[in-house]
């Protein structure tokens, strides 16, 4: 090895340099990071086992270098171009991730995020983010769409898509967000079943499962609130139940977190269960369970669609034909449903939901109009002619 393949070279405040040891080059390399720079505030060295990978890792840490120090305004380099969309969304998930830390943001959020952020990633890997614009995103949609991805889906992506290039505005590495139209989506058709064909369907669900549907349906609480709530969170002497922050759970807003109101048989119903498994704990020796309403070996539960389903076929409860379609959250919306058409505002609705104040998705999304609503407001003129004859008829003979 010659001389001047041993010489130490500089990238930014990096020094690459040959690792010596009892005065003989060892053949590694390594990159020496000055103090100011160092994590802990003192001189540090990172071996790697050639020259050119010390090389790279040294401008790898001064690409970082340049990025922090354009994101925060202080640090080596004030301002810097090129920054790629991947280095951005790389950066604005750490700051997402503090929010986790911190309850701002619910991890399964994070992880969504991280999902469609690999699709965005996808067709922009090293693009400059200050050169993202309307053609670009437009692009973006029409490139998902040819991959089959639904309209739906596509709208998720786009919002976050933009929610980042906002973040990178606000650092100052976008001067302007692209103004992006949204693909519409079809409207879903989604049934709510009656009252009475709810009662239909709990007959022929297994006690315990009848006991989680009732709930859901009567409580209109999210399945994930169901299906982590723990008894010390149902108060059934005074037929309460409490939606809070625990572990494993974060309540999806701040709004979330409230107390329920329950029917006192709904209440009976939650203390006889209570009362029935922790004396068969305590027959057999074991804990009392947590959970309410636990899975089938006593762990969290995951999904009750197949035996929603299940149960909508035993119950022959239909639609146009067919088998209505049953889930957590449309339970959800047949509650706020019902009580709607009772004629309970949305004052008292939006809390039971855990839905902002004034929120308009409690009307535009969960209150869902029923045939027999519509029928209610069935307009006959020709009766109306009746009357209005039938009256002048027995005016004239009177």
């Amino acid at each position: 090895m010659t001389k001047a393949k041993l010489n130490a070279e500089k990238v930014g405040p990096f020094r690459v340099a040959p690792r010596i040891r009892d005065s003989a080059h060892t053949g590694a390399w390594i990159v020496d990071v000055p103090p100011h720079l160092s994590p802990n505030g003192k001189r540090a060295r990172h071996t790697l086992p050639t020259k050119a990978e010390a090389l790279a890792e040294a401008k790898r840490m001064l690409r970082e270098l340049q990025l922090d120090g354009a994101l925060s305004g202080r640090g080596f380099v004030q301002k810097m171009s090129g920054v790629t969309l991947t280095e951005v969304s790389k950066r604005w998930l750490k700051e997402q991730d503090d929010r986790v830390v911190t309850g701002k943001k619910r991890q399964s959020s994070l992880d969504a995020d991280g999902y469609k952020l690999k699709a965005i990633l996808g067709k922009f890997p090293d693009t400059d983010v200050s050169s993202i614009g309307t053609r670009e995103v437009a692009d973006y949609q029409k490139h998902r769409v040819d991959a089959g991805c639904v309209a739906a889906t596509i709208n998720a992506e786009t919002s976050l898509f933009l929610q980042v290039l906002r973040w990178a505005q606000e650092k100052g590495l976008v001067e302007k967000l692209p103004k992006v139209e949204r693909i519409p989506v079809p409207v879903k058709r989604v049934d709510v079943p009656t009252p009475e064909e709810m009662s239909r369907i709990l007959d022929v669900l297994g006690e315990h499962r009848a006991l989680l549907v009732r709930f859901l349906a009567e409580t209109g609480v999210r399945k994930t609130e169901a299906y982590t709530l723990e008894w010390p969170d149902v108060d059934s002497a005074n037929r309460l139940v409490s939606i809070r922050r625990k572990d494993g759970f974060t309540p999806k807003t701040r709004h979330s977190d409230r107390d329920i109101p329950i029917s006192a048989s709904l209440a009976d119903a939650l203390a006889e269960v209570k009362k029935a498994v922790r004396a068969k704990a305590l027959k057999d020796g074991e804990t009392p369970p947590v959970l309410v309403f636990p899975g089938r070996f006593g762990g969290k539960l995951v999904n009750i669609r197949r035996a929603l389903a299940t149960a909508v076929n035993k119950a022959e409860v239909r639609r146009n034909g067919q088998a209505l379609k049953l889930t957590p959250h449309i339970l959800r919306k047949a509650m706020a449903t019902w009580l709607h058409v009772r004629g309970v505002p949305d004052a008292l609705l939006q809390p039971r939901l855990g839905h902002a104040p004034g929120s308009r998705v409690t009307k535009s999304v969960y209150v869902k109009v029923t045939t027999e609503d519509m029928r209610a407001s069935v307009l006959d003129l020709e009766a109306e002619r009746r009357t209005r004859m039938n009256a002048a008829e027995a005016t004239r003979t009177a």
